[in-house]
């Protein structure tokens, strides 16, 4: 539960706070920081290409990024798609051979996904011939409009410490920046959106309006459901203020307000519409709803009733939709439940969005704000310690404490940020969360759209450590003798700190940027660290999906098309998946099919008659490509059998 290569980056910061970093000194370097950070395009392109050209150096350290999650070789089915110039493809003949997960086969062959993903994969692949440059690509802009949005709620300074570290934090290695699997995008989204609201409310422009709007059309493409409960509470509060204050009676609100957000809008419901129309032949039934009536017999919701029963087309597919979402499905059913598997996602949540850190400085502002809710905060950090420590997987009581711990830092922090913009981001982000409690699988990218929120209260809280016991030389002067005996007064019940906060303040991103580079290092040598949350699944160096990119490369080397039947054994994984097709699949050069049987197998032979036919069994440790015919020769009797069905094994408890 816990990184411990951050908790020794941590006490090393403090110590090094303790010995010889003097608050004046650093109170001159963010003076001089300030003067570099005076004009906010120049600060946001600074910011976007560190972390682009920080992804492509991560890239070049390890390796390039290689689909394995299921989601991400449908996202590059739609990128492949994207880049040909269609929005579909026709269903293929004899689709048993190609039906995988997260894909439509009818009535058009197509990703179930909504398309904002795809289309900067398909972006990086049209330009490069690399969909990871897409993914690049949104992570650099991802971390730009999140400059530009904290720029916008706090100042361009702590835009530009923000910016940094949502690079160092996920936007240079995780999962979201080094993989095909999303979550930049919808962050993008959200940071628009957020930061053109946040100016609408100061004052409406046409400019912000367009960023605003052009935020929601992202989310609603990306994470409609999540970006729609995120994006609520403040719209709702914006409206309410223009109906208070009457400027809908102003011509320019029509002119600066309505009509470019009803532009965007109209033009962004009109292609997702299209878009829509093109896979599932309707306007409104977006591929993933139709998706979810074909295959999945468990809703995403705990609380909505079982679909009625699917007949699958492999016992493959049948594994993962009948039988491992089921039993997560079922097994979330009841309150305790909830509860339990409640604490597991928080645990996540907390360990990807803030980790050892960057929740330093969100403790540390409970402390400074002095009195009881100090104390309180040192119980629930000695609680949360002390779960950590006897922490037992499948124990009950941990996880309820989980909960309960959980539940009072919101209470600390609520009391902490006493104003409307922070308060207003921690209710935004204590909903999403709260509505992830009630969904069949959580990710951290489900969360991206409030991603910008996060940091948003990280950095306020670094402005706060900051100006807290700042230089009252400069401000006494211009106050009156009651106000400095008043401030004097406040200062002298302050909780004492045991090291300089200034001098914690800008030791922090270097803090963050060295985890950074031994995360990566430790990655490309191998080393034992423990692994950071949000690049568990980036770039591993020792995994079945390098040994089928190995394969996939040398196929396509060949001078002739390739067919590949591809075997499992009975106790096969299904998210280790190795039949993953191209958009155009009867004249990809390389096809991957499920093997049936010689029987069956030969329906599809018929289908591709000039093909250099492979035979593979995946799961072997060293999986090899076979051919055919010597395949079929030492089968008894010249029969190649159907293979064995899998075998249900028993799945933890969540």
């Amino acid at each position: 539960m816990l990184d411990l290569n951050q908790v020794l980056l941590l006490f090393l910061e403090i110590a090094l706070c303790r010995v010889g970093i003097s608050s004046r000194r650093s109170a001159e370097r963010f003076t001089r920081i300030r003067g570099t950070a005076a004009t906010p395009n120049v600060v946001c392109v600074v910011v976007g290409c560190a972390s682009f050209l920080g992804c492509i150096a991560v890239g070049v350290r390890l390796h390039e990024p290689h689909p394995r999650i299921n989601d991400e070789f449908s996202y590059l089915l739609m990128a492949d798609t994207l880049s040909s110039g269609r929005t579909s493809n026709p269903a293929p003949p004899l689709t048993e051979f190609f039906d995988t997960f997260h894909v439509l086969m009818w009535p058009t062959y197509a990703s179930k996904y909504f398309p904002a993903q795809g289309l900067f994969l398909a972006t990086g692949e049209k330009l490069t011939s690399y969909p990871a440059v897409g993914v690049w690509l949104g992570s650099a802009l991802a971390s730009a409009a999140i400059c530009w949005m904290l720029s916008t709620c706090i100042s361009l300074t702590w835009g530009l410490l923000g910016g940094f570290l949502m690079a160092a934090q996920f936007g240079v290695f995780s999962y979201w920046s080094q993989s095909y699997w999303g979550g930049m995008v919808a962050a993008l989204g959200g940071a628009l959106f957020f930061g053109g609201v946040r100016r609408l409310w100061d004052r409406v422009s046409w400019r912000d309006s367009l960023w605003a709007a052009l935020g929601i059309v992202i989310l609603v493409n990306s994470r409609p459901l999540e970006g729609v409960i995120a994006a609520a509470p403040v719209t709702s509060l914006l409206l309410l203020r223009i109906l208070r204050k009457k400027e809908w009676k102003d011509n320019s609100f029509w002119r600066d307000f309505v009509l470019p957000v009803g532009i965007v809008l109209a033009l962004g419901a009109a292609a997702t519409g299209s878009y829509n129309r093109a896979i599932t032949g309707s306007f409104w039934t977006p591929s993933y709803v139709l998706h979810e009536r074909q295959y999945q017999e468990s809703p995403q919701f705990v609380f909505m009733p079982q679909r009625p029963k699917v007949t699958y087309s492999s016992p493959w597919i049948q594994e993962l939709y009948e039988v491992n979402e089921m039993r997560l499905y079922l097994s979330q059913r009841t309150p305790l439940n909830v509860m339990l598997t409640a604490a597991r996602k928080m645990m996540g949540w907390w360990a990807f969005y803030c980790g050892i850190l960057l929740s330093a400085p969100l403790l540390l502002a409970a402390w400074i704000r002095g009195g009881r809710l100090r104390y309180f905060q040192i119980a629930v950090l000695a609680g949360f310690i002390a779960v950590a420590i006897f922490y037992v997987q499948r124990s009950i009581p941990p996880r309820i404490a989980i909960d309960i711990l959980a539940i009072a830092q919101f209470v600390i922090l609520w009391f902490v940020f006493d104003e409307f913009w922070p308060r207003l981001a921690l209710g935004t982000i204590g909903f999403l969360l709260f509505e992830q409690f009630f969904v069949k699988y959580s990710f951290p990218h489900y969360f991206a759209p409030a991603a910008c929120l996060v940091l948003y209260l990280q950095v306020e809280s670094m402005k706060r450590l900051w100006h807290w016991r700042g230089d009252r030389t400069t401000s006494e002067a211009k106050l009156s003798r009651a106000d400095r005996r008043r401030a004097a007064r406040a200062l002298a019940k302050s909780p004492p700190v045991p090291f300089p906060l200034r001098s914690f303040v800008m030791l922090l991103p270097f803090a963050c940027l060295l985890s950074l580079i031994l995360r990566v290092e430790a990655r490309a040598n191998g080393w034992a660290i423990d692994y950071h949350p949000p690049d568990i699944d980036a770039l591993p160096m020792q995994d079945w999906s390098l040994r089928r990119a190995k394969l996939q490369k040398w196929l396509e080397e060949q001078p002739r098309q390739q067919l590949v039947f591809v075997r499992y054994f009975a106790n096969h994984d299904v998210d280790h998946e190795w039949v993953w097709n191209r958009a155009d699949i009867m004249h990809a050069k390389v096809v991957w099919a499920r093997d049936f049987g010689s029987e069956h197998n030969q329906l599809l032979l018929q289908q591709m008659p000039d093909r250099k036919v492979w035979h593979l069994l995946a799961d072997l440790p060293e999986p090899r490509l076979v051919p055919y015919d010597q395949v079929l020769a030492h089968a008894p009797g010249g029969v190649l059998p159907p293979p064995d069905p899998p075998v249900f094994l028993p799945q933890a408890e969540p």
